[in-house]
């Protein structure tokens, strides 16, 4: 079960829904963001801005000049189908992945960075994310991020 309120949410970025337990259809205002090549991001709309936003905050100005984006790498797209979070779940035995009733992966809300960058770009990521209003709250998983709520 999730640990968080259902409801709309107004954040900076526009208004992000969150209807778990239960969301076995996706979001209706989930985008996509090529990153670049076949890297794409899938979010609920805030969410996708949000993320936007901390890549500007780590990509050097001489880059943004140039119109260059410094990317953050996240592992797999953000949002997870409810049907895909329930199969990673069920075949999960270390407790990695959560019940799809409580992912806010399911909501394309979480996104899980690459861990496989350096300590100081991966602290520069989580410092920027965090400014844009993502938060780092589950025990355990470093890597996993969610926008505007914990879980």
């Amino acid at each position: 079960m999730s640990n968080y309120q259902n409801g709309d949410f107004a954040t900076k970025y526009g208004t992000v829904t969150v209807r778990n337990p239960g969301r076995v259809q996706a979001p209706p205002n989930l985008q996509t963001y090529a990153q670049t090549g076949s890297r794409q991001v899938v979010l609920q709309g805030p969410a996708i801005r949000a993320f936007k936003a901390a890549e500007q905050r780590i990509t050097p100005r001489y880059m943004r000049r140039r119109g260059k984006t410094r990317h953050i790498l996240i592992t797999g797209v953000g949002f997870r189908s409810y049907a895909y979070q329930a199969s990673l779940y069920r075949g999960d035995s270390s407790g990695r992945y959560a019940d799809p009733d409580g992912s806010l992966h399911v909501e394309g809300l979480a996104v899980d960075v690459d861990t496989n960058q350096s300590y100081l770009r991966q602290a520069a990521i989580k410092k920027a994310l965090i400014a844009e209003g993502w938060h780092y709250g589950v025990s355990g998983e470093p890597w996993h991020a969610s926008f505007r709520l914990s879980g």
